[in-house]
């Protein structure tokens, strides 16, 4: 109980990205000679090589994630992706999320080993019954990824057929000018291209949602009394083993937390010179952290109050401003992700982490009473609404401009 867990996290997450990233320059520039030279010297042999390397030819990122759970593959796997040539920002992105992970689950398992048996077989009841319906979406979630990794081929098979079926091909035809316009506007080239057509929808649908929850915290209409019952909910089922797990959740998109994270993805935007990214991270996150302060003031709302409370919050509720952190945070991660990666697979997990992430960080606020309902779906839609903004104004620069990044 004398360190602060979620700073522990913070430490130990940016040490395990920063020695594997070493590993990793090491693995490029010394290459697979040296390290068979020397494996002695670590207590390896060969064969425990060709199983890393087999491992890594096998799943590519898959496999640098995984590799955070097992003594051997940690050990060796940063040194194989960097000379194997596996792409550097690939392999940043599957290592950070596994040192994350990593980190987020024995730091809390350390603190509920210590917390002893009693606190353990408490949590472990009641989560049960608060997080079985989150589980259940996160397993949806990987079902889908797995799903489109195993039938990717045969879905865009079956998208061709359909597209050569003589009476679509007739409609084609007939609607010709109507379709050109469209898909000049679904088009991923061009000055006014697919780019501008998703963000201008994203920020209409994301702004129109935070403005019809922002009407009701305002009017009180009966979203506020469903925003008690389920604060009331939760309230009624706190534990102290259990708010302690949602606050380590909740530092995931604290202030600390997301300088931290900001601050090493700058670093490897300027490493690799992709400007234009590192402008949109300027934008997004700070501009998205400001927003949200500002719209505190603006409907200064009460934060939810209970009798018996044992935690207090200081500040205005509506919108979070965790959730809304955590969505511009971990969204933009996902966009420079489906950037970096080919694969349509690895595409989708990116966002469906990000989509994971952001829904343990709006539950944690909401288990911990400091939120209502509509503070972080209000939030998620405003961190959405900037975050499309952002982005599309820094690619329609880049574009305007003729530039790759």
């Amino acid at each position: 109980g004398t360190l602060n867990p979620g700073l522990l996290i913070l430490v130990i997450s940016i040490a395990a990205i920063l020695g594997d990233s070493i590993g990793y320059e090491l693995g490029r520039h010394l290459g697979r000679g040296w390290l068979l030279t020397h494996l002695g010297h670590f207590g390896m042999r060969r064969e425990h090589l060709d199983r890393v390397d087999g491992f890594l030819a096998r799943h590519g990122g898959k496999a640098v994630f995984a590799s955070h759970f097992q003594h051997l593959l940690r050990a060796l796997m940063p040194f194989v992706a960097g000379d194997r040539r596996m792409p550097y920002l690939k392999f940043l992105l599957s290592n950070a999320m596994g040192c994350i992970v990593w980190s987020n689950v024995f730091v809390l398992l350390g603190y509920l080993a210590g917390a002893g048996w009693r606190v353990v077989a408490k949590w472990v009841g009641v989560a049960s019954e608060i997080v079985g319906g989150a589980l259940l979406l996160v397993i949806a979630l990987v079902w889908l990824w797995h799903w489109w990794e195993r039938h990717e081929d045969d879905a865009k098979r079956r998208w061709q057929a359909v597209a050569k079926h003589p009476r679509l091909i007739a409609l084609r035809r007939r609607f010709a000018p109507q379709l050109e316009f469209l898909l000049n506007r679904l088009s991923p080239h061009g000055y006014m291209g697919l780019h501008l057509t998703i963000g201008v929808l994203l920020i209409i649908g994301a702004s129109w949602l935070f403005g019809g929850i922002a009407e009701d915290v305002v009017t009180g209409d009966p979203l506020t009394v469903f925003d008690k019952d389920v604060a009331e909910w939760f309230h009624e089922r706190r534990t102290p083993g259990i708010t302690t797990a949602m606050q380590l959740i909740s530092d995931l998109a604290s202030l600390t937390w997301v300088t931290g994270v900001a601050t090493l993805t700058a670093l490897v935007l300027w490493w690799k010179r992709c400007w234009y990214r590192l402008l949109a991270l300027g934008f997004v996150l700070p501009g998205g952290m400001i927003l949200g302060f500002v719209l505190k003031v603006i409907f200064h709302r009460h934060r939810p109050s209970f009798e018996d409370s044992f935690l207090i919050f200081y500040g205005y509720s509506f919108p979070s401003g965790h959730t809304m952190a955590a969505t511009v945070l971990y969204g933009l991660l996902a966009v420079f992700a489906v950037i970096a990666f080919e694969a349509w697979r690895w595409r989708l997990g990116a966002v469906l982490g990000a989509i994971v992430m952001i829904l343990l960080v709006g539950f944690s606020r909401l288990y911990l009473g400091a939120h209502y309902v509509s503070d972080v779906v209000g939030a998620t839609a405003a961190g959405l609404a900037w975050m499309a903004l952002s982005l599309t104004a820094v690619d329609t620069l880049r574009r305007n401009r003729g530039r790759s990044d």
